[in-house]
């Protein structure tokens, strides 16, 4: 045969499509765009246009009969770097990249990591047999079947075989299946009903006519086929899972896919009900093919709110969640999204987050928060397990994150990042992105799920440079959040800040972009100047994508510190750098200080004492009358969200007997054409009017209930935004009454006396106001274990310290503005930043002592695991 032919079927007519095809040989699939499937193997499989570069099998280019080719280098893009051969390429000369690809195509590319790993190259994937499978740890039957019939069809194509025009006789009609077919997953062996071959694979291995229920290949889909006749023929597999996500039932709660949140919900339930159950091996274990299958059509033939997950073992239910994740057309990820999401791999955190936070579609956004928070609290379930196991046993055996993320990673990554089919044989060269990006969505990526607590462990130095990796823009002084940015906005706008050329700082960009996330702005000439920061696959930044060549953003701003700025932007001056950040610390704290600062200078130029005690009772009192307004707001809030859950409850509820009441109506109207009788058409009718009327009346109270609740969500709102103002209000008096307590002081008014003015506690045995840490330190040198005492820290706080293991402690006692009169402990981290150990609060620091003199401060720090038990007053022998 030549190499350039004219194709021409003995008993049709001369195809009238303007392509021009020669016969080529492949290696790398390629992309037919007839029929949206694949072109694989090494034998007479495929031709190529000479004139617009595309591919397509030998059977479409006989039905391609219309059409225009679109020209030179019009081709799919799958196929504009596509190598092919002049001469068949015998499958043992496949690397193992060529046999991971191929699997991608027959829909096994579940397996392309371990085939990868196993170094499976075209010759050994021939000798393949079900025992060597079964050896790889391939256990489920019809799995190893799939991929022997796979093999087995790939030998058959390596061989050069005619094409046969039987198929295209002329009492077969044109296709007229038309959008009817519907991308299917089957757990036995099915027959294409057109070419009488197996489909291929393990997950959507082929079409569906949802009329007729005919099963074919996605190429034989497009061929000439049995004419479609509508049966009413529901299929099965789709009532529920294998639909789209969008279709499927919704929680109105969570307004996700009900059988997904319910899935997990009970795992998580069964999990903590039962603590010694693993919930990370049930997900790893595989139940069989023809198991999976039975559990699919119990779900699909009951109701999914009254099924009793319970009954079924945890291995079923991990099961049902992963095949419920994996056999919708579309995945979590939408596939126009999916390069979008495989760009941030080396993503600054912050980027990540914003990205997935601003992402434009809602639903997919919260499914995607949703499964993330399932995985992180599978991790979290695990370690309480292992805990529990170290402290029942008294073992030593350190707890190993790493390898739990590892496995956690290993189940989910499939689940989560699927290349649309044009794309799926990227699915093996982007594994290690996909599991990439998922270790950095659990362990960097706020979720509002709590992670095991990091510090509870020696980590790994593996988990230290995962971590270390991320840029994190925080410690940046010249970078601003979108929080950050607006107080910015709003302080330069009042043109009371000087800024000079030159001047910088970066933000995120305004519109949220993967390719240009971040904006430099430089003052010029007294105008900002908006420079757009690119970032490219690699994570490496630039001015634009051709040019980014910084590993970090910091490395981009050191270099235009020195070198002009002008070589890519000509308005600039020629000599243009960058010259002084705008910085973040310095600039915010003295926004947030201006109010402050000149409240201390009010009080400084007042010399009567008596005047400023006076503002600090009154600063006091104006706090405690905040602190108690705070709590009024927190029990309404409360009670507008327990009413909010009622409201979702009654939702529900009047959801589900509408159903019933809707499937009643149709059972009446079955009996009514089917009954002989007037007299009992007319009952018949009678019923069906008044459910009728009780469907209008259940749909007039949801209505109802929906406004209710959209009501109730804006007083959720109001008052949550209500709560943060108060307790922004309450910092700024607690800044100011610290400010007054330093000024009074100054002005030689001795602590104590502050303290009675202020009703403080000084006479208790452990309370001593007027020192230093110095001094307390040198104080207890010489005590027993557990003495301690409570002082006024520097920052117009309290502090406690205290003796243990011979070692001296401080911890600050801060008040909390959430309750009244309350107190917990905070340390500081090497950066002097504060933070909580604990939320215990108290009413006073009495109750904090004698609290801490029965239980011990483990809770707060754990290397204090001690109680409060000696009094620096108690000591005899001490001169305070």
């Amino acid at each position: 045969m030549a190499n350039y032919v004219s194709i021409t079927s003995p008993q049709r007519e001369t195809i009238v499509s303007d392509h021009k095809y020669r016969l080529r040989y492949f290696k790398t699939p390629a992309w037919c765009p007839y029929c949206e499937d694949y072109i694989w193997g090494s034998g007479n499989i495929g031709y190529q246009c000479t004139n617009c570069g595309d591919y397509f099998h030998v059977e479409c280019t006989l039905v391609l009969t219309t059409g225009t080719c679109p020209g030179l280098n019009a081709c799919h893009t799958n196929n504009r770097t596509l190598i092919t051969y002049d001469t068949s390429i015998s499958i043992n000369d496949w690397t193992v990249s060529d046999v991971c690809e191929w699997l991608a195509v027959v829909n096994l590319y579940r397996y392309a990591p371990n085939f990868q790993s196993l170094k499976y190259d075209g010759e050994i994937l021939l000798s393949l047999t079900d025992e060597q499978l079964k050896h790889d740890h391939i256990h489920d039957s019809y799995q190893r079947q799939a991929i022997l019939d796979a093999i087995k069809e790939l030998k058959t194509r390596d061989k050069y075989r005619p094409i046969s025009f039987e198929r295209f006789r002329t009492q077969l009609s044109t296709n007229n299946h038309g959008d009817n077919f519907i991308c299917t997953t089957f757990y036995e062996r099915r027959i294409c009903d057109l070419c009488e071959k197996y489909l291929y694979g393990i997950i959507h291995q082929g079409l569906q006519c949802s009329r007729c229920g005919l099963v074919m290949h996605r190429q034989c889909s497009k061929l000439p086929s049995k004419r479609c006749i509508h049966t009413n023929k529901q299929l099965e597999c789709h009532t529920i899972i294998g639909t789209d996500f969008n279709d499927q039932p919704i929680d109105s709660k969570t307004q996700l896919p009900i059988i997904i949140t319910r899935l997990c919900q009970s795992l998580e339930n069964i999990v903590q009900d039962n603590p010694i159950l693993s919930l990370i091996d049930a997900y790893r274990f595989s139940i069989e093919s023809a198991r999976i299958a039975q559990l699919r059509k119990l779900i699909n033939d009951n109701d999914i709110e009254k099924m009793d997950f319970k009954k079924m073992e945890l291995s079923e239910l991990a099961s049902l969640v992963k095949i419920s994740l994996k056999e919708p057309g579309i995945g979590i990820i939408p596939d126009e999204n999916y390069e979008d999401f495989l760009n941030l791999v080396n993503a600054p955190t912050q980027v990540i987050q914003e990205f997935v936070c601003n992402y434009s579609m809602p639903f997919y956004v919260d499914f995607l928060k949703f499964i993330m928070c399932h995985i992180i609290k599978i991790w979290k379930l695990d370690y309480d397990l292992a805990m529990t196991n170290i402290n029942q046993h008294h073992t030593v055996k350190p707890y190993e994150p790493e390898r739990v993320v590892d496995k956690l990673v290993a189940i989910f990554k499939q689940l989560i990042f699927r290349p649309p089919w044009p794309m799926i044989m990227s699915h093996a060269r982007n594994d290690k992105d996909h599991v990439h990006l998922l270790k950095r969505f659990i362990y960097e990526i706020d979720w509002n799920a709590e992670r095991p607590p990091l510090n509870a462990f020696q980590q790994t130095p593996s988990i230290n440079t995962l971590i270390s990796q991320q840029q994190s823009l925080d410690k940046c002084p010249w970078f601003y959040n979108r929080q950050d940015n607006q107080l910015l906005t709003n302080k330069l706008s009042t043109k009371s800040v000087t800024i000079n050329d030159g001047d910088y700082y970066v933000r995120f960009s305004t519109e949220a972009s993967v390719s240009a996330p971040f904006t430099l702005v430089v003052q010029l000439d007294g105008q900002q100047r908006f420079i757009k920061i690119c970032m490219n696959k690699q994570g490496q930044y630039g001015f634009s994508l051709n040019s980014c060549f910084f590993p970090t953003i910091q490395d981009l701003i050191e270099y235009y510190t020195h070198n002009s700025l002008s070589k890519h932007f000509p308005i600039l001056n020629s000599d243009m750098k960058l010259a002084k950040p705008i910085r973040r610390d310095i600039f915010l704290s003295n926004i947030q200080h201006d109010d402050l600062d000149n409240y201390a200078i009010v009080l400084s130029n007042i010399n009567d004492q008596n005047l400023l005690r006076i503002a600090l009772l009154e600063l006091t009192m104006k706090y405690n009358e905040m602190e108690h307004d705070c709590a009024s707001l927190k029990i309404e809030l409360d009670q507008i969200i327990t009413y909010m859950s009622e409201i979702q409850r009654s939702t529900m509820a009047y959801g589900r007997i509408q159903i019933i009441y809707e499937k009643q109506m149709k059972l009446n109207r079955d009996h009514y054409l089917q009954c002989q009788k007037q007299t009992e058409k007319t009952e018949y009718d009678r019923s069906f009017k008044y459910l009728e009327q009780r469907v209008e009346h259940f749909i007039t109270n949801l209505k109802g209930l929906n406004a209710t609740f959209t009501e109730q969500q804006l007083k959720r709102d109001q008052l949550i935004k209500t709560l943060d103002e108060r307790k922004t209000n309450m910092i700024n008096y607690e800044n100011k009454i610290a400010t007054c307590m330093k000024i009074l002081a100054d002005k030689g008014v001795e602590q104590h006396e502050i303290n009675n003015f202020l009703d403080l506690p000084n006479d208790e045995p452990w309370y001593l106001a007027t020192i230093n840490r110095e001094t307390a330190h040198r104080l207890l040198k010489s005590c027993v274990e557990g003495t301690y005492l409570i002082r006024t820290s520097s920052t117009g706080l309290y502090a406690l310290t205290l003796v243990h293991n011979n070692v001296i402690y401080d911890c600050r006692i801060g008040r909390d503005p959430n309750q009244n009169y309350a107190f917990r402990f905070v340390a500081s981290n090497m950066d002097g930043n504060s933070f909580a150990y604990c939320d215990r609060s108290f009413r006073s620091l009495g109750e904090l002592v004698r609290y801490y003199t029965e239980h011990s401060l483990a809770e707060n720090n754990p290397d204090l695991n001690t109680c409060l038990t000696v009094p620096i007053k108690s000591h005899a022998n001490i001169k305070i």
